[in-house]
């Protein structure tokens, strides 16, 4: 009964990170092929593990290199269909005449408004002279109107003194161009291309050989070659023209050329409808196999190498097998979604179990849990559409999914998911050992070169690195198999090169994203934070002085004792540097930033513990308003945890009465207890600090046992009590003398006695 109670009160505890579970289980599995996929999935020089007999008659499919080269014979053995349009000549005929009329009327209009000019000057001083004005003023808005009329309406690739040149206004030609004969000329150049005909697409975009074409409602089938497109139309064109003129820059040869190219469009129209409908006809009947294997034949024995012809065979049997057993019948499909979804909750489940067991506080973080469990199911989704769509494998980006994770939560967790998130995706494309093993090193390699970031440079150090061990590995891996580097298809090695490169540098382009949408605090942000042009740690190196250089050295003695035992460094550092920040309200009340009277010899013992009780509450404020992250705000409020004000509290015992009694709680900070060991380190290093000061002539021996009191009595106050500090992370953090990490090495180099240098005069 109480087992039943325990179990009850951890999944209400645990509704969240269950049902996320569960949610991505089938999320997941619903991207996973069927079992028969898996179990007859091998890679090329494979061994097989077992005999595989055909357990059914089934087809042997063409490779896709056969098969494309198949379809596109019996596509391009269906003729493409046009049509061709006597009418559309028939129109453009017409055109020709009714422009060369246009042409004439213009001829006409200018020989009549130069004569009508030439009799106003002539009758100038006659009485007529005023008939001759208005015959003049109507014959030229004739010409004029005629002239811009044409020019709007045939706005061809023509000159407006090349036009002139044609109907012989400017009188640059030695004698005026036949009209008449130049629109024979026009025409039949016109109508030579028409007879021969005139495709309206590109010939090298017809497929065929030959191409069908109704004709007056018979059908002809004829070579494509014999055929003009447009291009090749308007190149005729001009070898007619130049047979009629020597010289290509006379004017004649420019404008027929012109002229001939504008009225020149195809007279035979392609039926897209009608190919596509012929040619899907055709592909149909186009086979997908080249072979059968019968039931109860041997494909390939146990420990025999797959072949090619091999791995074709058990391509056609998977095949077959889904098609057979896996849409046939609903029980088979639901059985083998089933199959699916225990495997990827088993594997889910190690992950989640070493989340509520290593990491409690990312278990107990919804959106921690969120943001792996949507990065996981974005690469196996995007790998369901690689397998899908028969891409190579080798560009799925199982390394950024690893640098995400080591940037944005931590190493092990970044090894933890990426392992399993390798597993899954081995399993999606077909048991593929050899991607599992090359991946599970890559992310090994991007983890390891990115656990500490701290420069950009960093990124391009992780390209290459990638970049050399992916191929490394990858040439390893042929090599041990036997592969022939010289018969190999180097585009894999090529995706898999691509995909090292790209990975880091789409890696740090979503860390920002994810930091801000998630509420994640990364190194890249600690060390903005460090920077002395953040407001706040300005305004306390201005405010309070003393204060800063406290938290300066109580940084160096964090982050020295932080390396003793693998803690975060950087993260004990930053937290040093604002983990007094309150002080900035009353700085003058502060020992380390007093340089006269003691302001607190004039208050009582009681007002005095309020003041600095009220520092831890203050730096929360300033955080607040400044939009510290809380990460750093956990410094704030547990460095000195739930500590007695020793000196203020012995002050207030003895200026007790006998009778009155002293409150203890009202001398001890608010707390929290540090909950880290980031946070634990930072308490253990302010209180260090803050005592070596009072040390009058340090040394190794006062150190230590300035040290080992600290400790023991913050051990027997119980401040420890929530930080998974061990007695071997305490002993580690207090240091040896001739190591160079922890208390002891730091504080003899910041507080070791210097000899007293003799003045000028001594």
């Amino acid at each position: 009964m109480n087992n039943f109670k325990q179990l009850k009160d951890f999944f209400l505890n645990n509704r969240f990170p269950i049902l996320w579970f569960f949610l991505l289980s089938f999320a997941i599995s619903l991207t996973f092929p069927t079992g028969f996929s898996i179990r007859y999935s091998y890679q090329l020089n494979d061994i097989a593990n077992e005999p595989i007999i055909a357990p059914f008659d089934f087809g042997i499919l063409k490779t896709d290199q056969k098969l494309k080269k198949d379809l596109d014979e019996a596509k391009k053995s269906v003729p493409f269909s046009f049509s061709r349009n006597q009418d559309f000549v028939d129109n453009q005929i017409a055109s020709i005449d009714t422009f060369f009329i246009y042409l004439n009327d213009i001829y006409s209009s200018h020989e009549l408004f130069i004569s009508s000019q030439d009799s106003l000057y002539k009758y100038r001083y006659e009485p007529e002279f005023e008939s001759f004005q208005t015959s003049f003023v109507a014959d030229s808005t004739t010409y004029v109107t005629l002239y811009n009329e044409f020019l709007n309406q045939y706005q061809f690739q023509i000159k407006k003194n090349q036009w002139d040149q044609l109907l012989g206004i400017n009188e640059s030609l030695m004698e005026p161009i036949n009209l008449e004969l130049f629109k024979k000329q026009v025409k039949q150049i016109c109508l030579n291309r028409w007879a021969e005909g005139i495709v309206d697409e590109p010939l090298e975009n017809i497929l065929s050989d030959e191409i069908s074409i109704v004709q007056g409602g018979e059908l002809i089938i004829a070579p494509t070659k014999n055929y003009n497109d447009i291009e090749s139309a308007w190149k005729k064109n001009k070898e007619e023209v130049n047979l009629l003129y020597n010289n290509d820059l006379d004017i004649k040869s420019i404008l027929s050329y012109e002229l001939i190219n504008e009225f020149t469009k195809p007279n035979i129209i392609f039926d897209k409808e009608l190919t596509e409908s012929r040619q899907k006809e055709r592909l149909d009947r186009v086979s997908r196999f080249q072979g059968t294997v019968l039931a109860n034949e041997l494909i390939v024995d146990t420990n025999n190498r797959i072949t090619d012809s091999v791995l074709l065979k058990l391509k056609s049997l998977r095949v077959e097998s889904e098609r057979r057993l896996g849409y046939e019948k609903a029980a088979d499909k639901f059985r083998e979604y089933l199959g699916a979804f225990f495997v990827v909750s088993i594997l889910l489940f190690l992950l989640f179990s070493f989340f509520y067991i290593y990491r409690g506080n990312y278990f107990e973080n919804y959106k921690i849990l969120v943001l792996i469990g949507f990065l996981m199911y974005l690469i196996v989704f995007f790998s369901w559409i690689i397998v899908n769509y028969q891409l190579p494998v080798y560009i799925i980006p199982i390394a950024m999914f690893s640098i995400l994770m080591t940037v944005l939560l931590d190493t092990t967790v970044a090894l933890i998911s990426s392992t399993i998130l390798i597993l899954l995706i081995s399993l999606l494309i077909g048991n593929d050992l050899d991607f599992a093993i090359i991946q599970f090193i890559i992310a090994c390699i991007a983890i390891f070169s990115v656990r500490k970031l701290r420069k950009r440079r960093q990124i391009i150090a992780t390209m290459l690195t990638l970049v050399f061990c992916s191929l490394f590995v990858f040439f390893s891996v042929m090599l041990f198999k036997g592969i022939d580097f010289l018969d190999y298809n180097y585009s894999t090695v090529g995706y898999l090169a691509l995909a090292s490169f790209l990975c880091p540098i789409l890696s740090f382009g979503l860390v920002p994203l994810f930091e801000s949408f998630f509420g994640i605090t990364t190194d890249l942000s600690l060390i903005e934070l460090l920077d002395y042009d953040q407001p706040l740690l300005k305004k306390l190196m201005e405010d309070a002085p003393g204060t800063h250089t406290h938290s300066v050295k109580v940084g160096t003695l964090a982050e020295s004792c932080a390396n003793a035992i693998g803690a975060r460094a950087l993260l004990c550092r930053v937290g040093s540097y604002y983990h007094d920040i309150g002080k900035i309200k009353k700085p003058e009340y502060y020992a380390e930033n007093q340089t006269g009277e003691n302001k607190h010899d004039s208050i009582s013992p009681h007002m005095s513990a309020k003041i600095l009780k009220q520092h831890v509450t203050d730096g929360l404020s300033l955080a607040d308003e400044y939009g510290l992250p809380k990460i750093v705000k956990d410094f704030i409020e547990t460095h000195h945890a739930k500590n007695r004000m020793e000196f203020f509290y012995q002050k207030a015992l003895s200026n007790a009465n006998n009778s009155e009694s002293v409150d203890e709680n009202e001398f001890r900070y608010p707390g929290p207890k540090p909950n880290s060991k980031e946070t634990g380190i930072v308490m253990i290093a302010e209180a260090i600090e803050a005592q070596a000061n009072s040390i009058k002539n340090p040394t190794l021996e006062k150190f230590e046992k300035m040290i080992d009191k600290a400790i023991r009595s913050r051990l027997e106050d119980g401040q420890l009590d929530e930080c998974p500090l061990t007695m071997a992370d305490l002993q580690k953090i207090k240091g040896r003398r001739d190591g160079k990490h922890g208390l002891i090495p730091v504080l003899s180099g910041l507080y070791h006695s210097r000899p007293e240098y003799p003045s000028k005069d001594d």
